[in-house]
Parts: structure tokens; C-alpha cells; sequence
């Protein structure tokens, strides 16, 4: 005669699902809302975002404000690969769109008629930062209405270890440290500790080594760039 299990048994059975099931959901809430804002150290901008989930901030002098998801910056390290002989900057502007999913408008400073030909351009491997930075020397360069060269101007910030206002939140320290690579063209890369870790940093006032510092002690990671020692913790 087979025993059915006892209410007992089922109790601690749903227990343990509901268990996993919020655990889970704790770790990465669906649809919850965050919100990033800063001003730059001396007040030339400020820049918002509010994103399902996580995002990141940086604010730097002489108008570089940029507040986006997580996520968003790691595309300028996307391997691109573009051939272009007798073509256009609209074609080169319609396949540098394809290639990130983003939203990119390129003008000359002066108004033509016709779109001149570029002659020949090639990038093989590179990263789309690159492929990017050859339109802004020749034009504006806006993706999803933003202008590139501001973004330029914030990469040199960071590289030259000018202090800007920073801030992460709810962001997988994996996430961050592609993003930073994007950002930076640097090869950041976590060493030690969890890349799922969430991190959480309000700063002001920081440079570059100061971030990667602060990140990594919140997170309780290693995040090391082997071309820059001072940025490892």
C-alpha cells in the first residue's frame, strides 16, 4: 500500500520554492525603476536617466555630463569591421548604426548638396569608438541625440585623471567593468571576487583610480587593468 506524503512534506516543499523564487527575485527585481543624476564639479551640466534596473553616471567640467543604463557604454567596444571604397558618410553612418542598435546622425559643418564620397576607409577589428571618432573629426556625430564629442572630451577626463561626480547603482560589477572598458578603451577585467556583485557608489569629486577603487572595496572584487596599475586596487 503506497502512502500519499503528508501536508507536511508539501509545506516544506513550497517553502523551499518560495525561498528560491524570492532570492532570485531580490537579486535582480523585474521592472523596478532606478534613477541616475549628477552636475559636473563645475556646474557647466548635469545629466538624468531613469532605467529598468540599474545605471551609471559621470559628470565632468567643461560640459561633459553623461547618465545612461548599464550596459549602454560597453557597445564603443564592439569589434567592428567596415570596407567602405568610393562610399559615402551616410553609408558609413547607416552601417555604424546596425552594428550598435543605436540611433546615429552624422553633419558636416558645412551644408552640401550632395553627400561627398569618402574614398577608401576600413577598420577591421576595431572598436567602434574608432570608427566613431573618424565622423566627429569630420562632422557632428549624435547618437540618440546626443552629441559624441562631449564623450570624447569625458574619456580624456578620465584618462588624464581629472575628477569628476560619479555614481553606479544596482549595476553587476561584470556590467560595470565592460562598460568601463567602452568608455575608456582600457582592458579592465575583474580578477577576484563575484562579477555578479551589485555595485552601489555615490562619489564626488573622484578620478578614475578612485572609482575602480571604491567599486571594487563595495563590491568586495578585484578590478585590474594591466596597461595602468594605479587603477587596481
Amino acid at each position: 500500500m503506497t502512502k500519499k506524503p503528508s501536508g507536511a512534506v508539501f509545506t516544506a516543499v513550497l517553502i523551499c520554492l518560495m525561498l528560491s523564487i524570492s532570492s532570485r527575485s531580490a537579486s535582480s527585481p523585474p521592472g523596478v525603476l532606478e534613477s541616475c543624476y549628477c552636475d559636473a564639479p563645475d556646474g557647466s551640466c548635469s545629466a538624468t536617466v531613469t532605467c529598468k534596473g540599474n545605471c551609471q553616471k559621470y559628470c565632468g567640467n567643461n560640459d561633459n555630463c553623461w547618465a545612461e543604463c548599464s550596459g549602454f557604454y560597453s557597445m564603443f567596444a564592439t569589434e567592428t569591421t567596415l570596407e567602405i571604397s568610393g562610399g559615402t558618410y551616410s553609408q558609413v553612418v547607416s552601417e555604424l548604426a546596425r552594428i550598435s542598435g543605436k540611433d546615429i546622425s552624422f553633419t558636416r559643418p558645412r551644408l552640401n548638396t550632395q553627400d561627398p564620397e569618402i574614398g577608401e576607409l576600413g577598420f577591421k577589428k576595431a572598436p567602434l569608438w574608432n570608427a566613431l571618432e573618424f565622423l566627429s573629426d569630420e562632422g557632428t556625430v549624435r547618437i540618440g541625440g546626443k552629441d559624441f564629442e562631449s564623450l570624447r572630451r569625458l574619456r580624456k577626463s578620465l584618462l588624464s585623471g581629472e575628477r569628476i561626480n560619479f555614481g553606479v547603482k544596482n549595476t553587476p560589477v561584470g556590467t560595470f567593468v565592460t562598460d568601463l572598458i567602452g568608455l575608456t578603451g582600457l582592458p579592465f577585467h575583474v580578477s577576484g571576487g563575484d562579477p555578479m556583485a551589485l555595485a552601489n557608489v555615490d562619489l564626488q569629486d573622484v578620478n578614475l583610480d578612485e572609482i575602480v577603487a571604491k567599486v571594487s572595496e563595495q563590491t568586495g572584487t578585484a578590478i585590474v587593468c594591466p596597461t595602468n596599475d594605479s587603477v587596481a586596487p
